[in-house]
């Protein structure tokens, strides 16, 4: 949609007062972008028949809704936020999508890395491709940097194709042919599946506190560029577009989800902010979770701290410091009881080793 014009600041001072806002806006990282550069760093195409009446009606009850759907009430913590969760922070650091709408490509991404993570250990070291992600099968699906994309079909890409690692296709912003490392097919993630969790508030706070992130979009206000923390609500200036994130935790005593964001760290909470529930249909507009992830990867630098078997053949397993629990090759008896003696070795001495992990399973090791 064309830009309009830029907020007035001192506008937004004025109506953040009157509101009693309980956030603060801030000069950010976008509120030095003019209008137009701020817009393009958005990036969900807005239907076509969208009704903003039918949308602020639409956020009470999705309000009312996400409170019904407490914590307590649906066996999940009244609380979460993956940046702390049992002590350790499994979120992975911010990035800047930059002067191009790919927010879904980082959405996204960030969602499988972020559940790649939880369900493993907070210190393995994934960076996954928003490039190819977005330059390639965003391309081959139609998106461009001016026109955006949706989370759903690059959901599927992720589960169909797989998402490589940033090292192999680095980001930059600006539309480009798809230029990935032809070795991308050996060094991949894979979402295991993915499940539509719009309007399904108890969905998405079990997602969220179950595998650590989902991925939503919102509307997107011109007061939102100028936000520099607390829980946001929008009080002022007009609809600029539709953005994707990734909801990384929620809290229902201050009634809002917790997000990171794609425009760098310099913007809200380092990069991260709070949004209230039923706010610009955070919970209505494609909204996606993911229960799992599959690596297709060498994980070098491992130093092995566990091994476990029992009195099957193929039931044997192995812990590296930044992997965890991974089950040795059970499909070929001989190979994985030559890996266990390998990774014994390595732990007696103190060693690293390198494992290449297929879909939970350890395929190869290497032990120097």
């Amino acid at each position: 949609m064309p830009a309009q014009s830029a907020l007035d600041l001192a506008t937004l001072r004025a109506d953040l007062e009157r509101a009693a806002a309980p956030w603060r806006f801030a000069y950010t990282s976008m509120t030095a972008l003019t209008e137009d550069r701020r817009v393009n760093r958005l990036g969900v195409p807005l239907p076509d028949d969208l009704d903003e009446e039918q949308l602020r009606l639409q956020s009470e009850s999705a309000a009312a809704a996400a409170r019904a759907a407490s914590g307590d009430s649906i066996g999940a913590p009244a609380s979460f936020d993956l940046r702390n969760a049992g002590g350790a922070d499994y979120t992975t650091p911010v990035k800047d999508q930059g002067n191009c709408g790919s927010c879904v490509a980082f959405g996204t991404v960030a969602t499988l890395e972020h559940v790649t993570r939880y369900s493993r250990t907070p210190a393995l070291p994934v960076d996954l491709s928003e490039a190819q992600m977005f330059y390639c099968w965003g391309r081959a699906d139609g998106a461009t940097c001016s026109t955006g994309w949706f989370p759903e079909p690059a959901l599927d890409a992720a589960r169909d194709q797989g998402v490589t690692f940033e090292d192999y296709y680095p980001y930059t912003p600006g539309d480009q042919a798809c230029a990935v490392n032809a070795d991308w097919p050996n060094r991949l993630c894979r979402a295991a599946s993915w499940q539509s969790l719009t309007s399904n508030v108890a969905g998405m706070k079990q997602y969220i506190s179950q595998y650590g992130s989902i991925v939503a979009c919102f509307y997107v206000y011109q007061d939102f560029f100028s936000y520099g923390g607390g829980v946001y609500r929008h009080v002022s200036g007009g609809l600029a577009g539709g953005h994707c994130v990734v909801l990384t935790g929620y809290d229902d005593a201050q009634g809002c989800w917790i997000a990171k964001n794609s425009w760098g760290p310099s913007w809200g909470e380092a990069g991260f902010f709070r949004i209230a529930y039923g706010e610009c249909g955070i919970e209505s507009w494609h909204t996606c979770g993911v229960p799992g992830t599959n690596l297709h990867t060498w994980l070098p630098n491992q130093l092995i701290l566990g091994l476990w078997s029992n009195e099957s053949d193929n039931n044997v397993w192995a812990y590296g410091a930044l992997r965890g629990w991974l089950k040795l090759d059970g499909t070929a008896v001989p190979t994985g009881h030559a890996m266990f003696l390998e990774l014994a070795a390595a732990k007696a001495r103190g060693t690293q080793v390198g494992l290449f992990e297929h879909n939970g399973q350890v395929h190869q090791v290497y032990a120097w």
